[in-house]
């Protein structure tokens, strides 16, 4: 059996990445010449043509990681000058019938829904300056109830419609960390197939520890034809929400998107079984994640591989006055609680100060049988998730809401939209 290729080039600097890293995206028409190069020789490197993957006449669907509603400068999303240039180079180089960008972005219900996030990225204008023939916005679009073959947990899903009804899809994930999956690349970029349910189910649903299952059973709806990782400033350390740029200037692409997840993460600094997505999906057989298997042409690995900063996903002890209480508790509320905060902190607010004015925060989830109801009392509770209910522990977290000065419960397993609910509740308490 043959190995699958994976390319990876690298970017002449585009003039722009100074500025942009320093949080002013502007747009330079040579910048955009520079990427669009840098994806024509990945993309011929992994497969030869376009012609390759599209035939006279097809739609190409291209699936950015459109994340949720945030501007460039937050690097959590796909660079709007890869955007163009990717849809620029298909539309210039294949015989595709349409070319077409669309995704639906996580948290769209409290974050922004996909077309003021397609706008606020600043990829619905790069995509149609790439000469995109339409911008799908997939969130107002009609979704197929689809089983699953062989899934383990993921077994039926609500997927939307323009994905399966495109005859090619290419897969646009960004370079970046995340609190929850580690890295979030080509695999996890699926969890924009489906909807926004909340409080759980769909998208915001099997967000605990399976949460790779998730990814490998939602990638066995639909492979991607072909995968381009935009590399050209990628994210490290509290990512996706709140990490750092990093300059690399890399396109990567292969058809195998988990050939091509592996030799990202790789280059990341990761070893791919770390990747909780690419090891479930590995597995199970959905593709290469073994980099001696996998036939990398172009850079070689070790001359880019750059350690990024990880994420930290605990959230206990960040700051004086704001307890958390995790015992028996999953990663759905844990990494989200923490993402929450780490936005909380990032938005400028003086954490003490908060606390001095408004009271103490107590955030419980799951079973605390170590807990003290008293630690709740004339403070700020938040309760996360349904599971407590079921513990033991149930009695003592009842009896802290009674005592507690105010008291906001997140329904819900897991409870992902916490993430930014939290941080919007106590932004809110900060104003009063």
């Amino acid at each position: 059996m043959s190995k699958p290729t994976v390319s990876i080039v690298k970017c002449e600097k585009p003039a722009g990445n100074e500025k942009f890293i320093k949080g002013k995206y502007e747009r330079d028409p040579g910048d955009i010449v520079k990427i669009k190069a840098a994806v024509a020789k990945a993309v011929e490197a992994a497969i030869g043509s376009p012609d390759a993957i599209i035939k006279e006449g097809q739609t190409v669907l291209i699936k950015p990681n459109l994340a949720f509603q945030a501007p460039p400068e937050s690097f959590a999303v796909v660079d709007p000058r890869t955007v163009e240039a990717v849809v620029a180079y298909f539309k210039e180089n294949s015989k595709a019938g349409k070319v077409v960008v669309g995704d639906n972005p996580s948290l769209g219900m409290h974050v922004g829904r996909a077309k003021p996030a397609f706008e606020v990225s600043g990829m619905e204008e790069a995509a149609r300056l790439g000469g995109a023939d339409d911008v799908i916005y997939f969130d107002e679009c009609e979704v197929v109830e689809v089983d699953i073959p062989g899934a383990k947990i993921f077994k039926k899903a609500a997927v939307f419609k323009p994905f399966l009804d495109a005859d090619v899809v290419i897969n646009l994930p960004k370079m970046k960390v995340h609190i929850a999956g580690v890295v979030t690349l080509g695999l996890k970029n699926w969890n924009g197939i489906i909807p926004n349910v909340h409080p759980s189910d769909q998208q915001q649903g099997a967000h605990r520890i399976d949460l790779g299952q998730k990814m490998a059973d939602l990638y066995k709806v639909r492979k991607a034809d072909l995968t381009i990782v935009d590399g050209i400033i990628g994210m490290e350390g509290q990512g996706p929400h709140a990490g750092d740029p990093i300059e690399m200037n890399l396109i990567i692409a292969g058809q195998d998107t988990c050939a091509v997840d592996a030799v990202t993460c790789s280059v990341m600094g990761f070893d791919p079984i770390e990747i909780p997505a690419v090891r479930c999906a590995g597995t199970e057989g959905l593709g290469e994640t073994k980099i001696k298997n996998i036939n990398i042409v172009g850079e070689k690995l070790s001359d880019v591989a750059v350690h990024f900063r990880r994420p930290n996903d605990n959230p206990m002890g960040m700051y004086r006055g704001m307890d958390c209480y995790f015992q028996q508790t999953c990663g759905g509320c844990y990494v989200n609680v923490r993402g929450a905060l780490d936005s909380f902190a990032n938005s400028g607010i003086d954490v003490q100060e908060f606390l001095n004015k408004n009271g103490e925060i107590v955030v419980v989830a799951g079973g605390v049988p170590d807990f003290d109801p008293q630690c709740a009392k004339g403070k700020n509770l938040f309760v996360c998730g349904d599971c407590w209910k079921l513990f033991p522990s149930k009695p003592k977290i009842e009896e802290a809401q009674k005592l507690a000065k105010t008291v906001t419960l997140y329904p819900g397993c897991a409870p992902v939209y916490i993430f930014s609910k939290l941080n919007t509740d106590l932004q809110e308490m900060a104003k009063k």
